[in-house]
């Protein structure tokens, strides 16, 4: 009996051992598998390639989380010595990771491709591979890591393509000096680049619009885009369709402006005219229609904007799908909750609660506390308390993406607080 239980042990042991090597076996291949797709990418030399092929690998996301960890380890081993990537595959791999939010292997693929590229002097690569880097500590938030870098940029000297980039890397490190709080710095760099940039003082006066809207100025900022507008209509330095395109975007900033600054009237003037410049822009006809039915204005023509603005949208996702560009064609969580609220504000509450409970749904455009603050309204309105409750609950879980948020905060705790009592 013993010599049989044994034998029995050593059999399970002889098979979980197998099993286990045969495991290994697998994995060592698939990580030879990944590594091999992935040094394929130094092959790629044409710009719209690499735009192709990193949409292609986006696509399926569990396989490009992979890729790029095994990326990560690939850089690791290398020590920095001998770098299994070039410059081509090294960018494509580092929006990638950026792209899949894996941070910790984006920075070091950034980090080496701008030493790359400033060893073979290459204007378009340090652009590319500083752009890069600076985007990244701008979405994570280390603002100061931005302004170092930034100022590393425009300190250095390089090629031509180098040199026509730093306006913009200046806007960036004034921009982050604002977020960093030093206001001070930021409005007095940007006053020397105003007054010594003749011909793009209007670039640098909506930059300065931009720190001074940060620092909660609004008449001021409101003042200097406006400034802008004017300085566009006088500048030769863009003509044509280029200037009328910055003054539209000029234009569209304003809107936002004068909606925080409680200013309806001038931000539908501003609309009107985008809308008139560009019938075939959803944004310009939702943010109408949206801004009206928030104040409780125009709330038919508000309901046909934003119906015409879903209709627009939903024609220019189906051109991206056929044309391989997007994956799925769904409604848009913006123009879907915008659709609800007009409706709710007409008290037709059942209608409006299926496009506030759609755009509520979205997991990626949805997570968004001004949504689910619409949705918790009309559940409310419905006498839905329970679920009203629900959703403010879930609203105050989102971060705050614009300063009207901490306003909109306060007030969903104050009902919150009403309809637990």
């Amino acid at each position: 009996m013993a010599n049989r239980v044994r034998r029995v042990v050593l059999l399970a042991a002889a098979v979980g051992f197998a099993v286990l090597a045969g495991g290994q076996v697998r994995a060592a291949d698939d990580n030879k598998e990944l590594r091999e797709e992935l040094l394929k990418l130094n092959s790629i030399t044409d710009k719209d390639a690499q735009r192709d092929k990193l949409r292609a690998l986006a696509k399926d996301k569990d396989k490009a989380k992979k890729l790029v960890t095994e990326a990560g380890k690939m850089l690791k081993e290398a020590k920095g010595k001998d770098n299994p990537f070039n410059f081509n595959g090294g960018l494509i791999v580092a929006r990638l990771a950026h792209f899949n939010k894996q941070y910790d292997v984006a920075e070091p693929f950034y980090e080496a491709l701008v030493e790359n590229a400033t060893k073979i002097k290459s204007g378009s690569k340090m652009v590319d591979a500083y752009e890069g880097l600076i985007d990244l500590y701008w979405e994570t938030k280390k603002y100061a890591l931005v302004s170092e870098t930034c100022q590393k940029f425009v300190d250095d000297m390089g090629p031509e393509e180098y040199e026509r980039a730093k306006p913009f890397i200046l806007e960036r490190l004034v921009q982050s000096m604002a977020k960093e709080g030093k206001f001070d710095e930021a409005l007095s760099l940007v006053d020397n680049l105003i007054r010594v940039s003749a011909q793009a003082d209007w670039y640098f006066l909506q930059t300065k619009g931009w720190v001074l809207r940060e620092q909660g100025k609004l008449p001021a900022a409101i003042e200097a885009y406006n400034s802008a507008l004017e300085k566009l209509d006088t500048t030769d330095a863009l003509k044509g369709e280029g200037k009328d395109q910055m003054k539209d975007r000029v234009r569209y900033i304003l809107t936002g402006l004068y909606v925080d600054n409680k200013d309806v009237d001038k931000a539908a003037k501003h609309l009107q005219t985008l809308i008139k410049r560009n019938p075939d822009n959803p944004t310009y006809k939702n943010d109408l229609g949206f801004i009206w039915c928030d104040a409780n204005m125009n709330l038919e023509e508000s309901e046909k904007l934003i119906k015409e603005a879903i209709e627009l949208d939903t024609k220019e996702r189906e051109k991206l799908k056929k044309e391989g560009k997007l994956d799925e064609v769904k409604p848009n969580a913006a123009y879907l909750d915008s659709l609800g609220w007009v409706l709710f504000k007409q008290k037709k509450y059942k209608e409006a609660l299926e496009p506030l409970k759609q755009a509520a749904a979205d997991d990626e455009d949805g997570s968004h506390l001004e949504i689910w603050d619409h949705l918790a309204d009309c559940h409310m309105a419905l006498g839905e308390k329970k679920e009203a409750i629900a959703a403010w609950e879930k609203a105050l879980k989102f971060e705050d993406l614009t300063k009207r948020d901490g306003e909109r905060r306060r007030k969903v705790s104050e009902k919150l607080k009403k309809a637990r009592e």
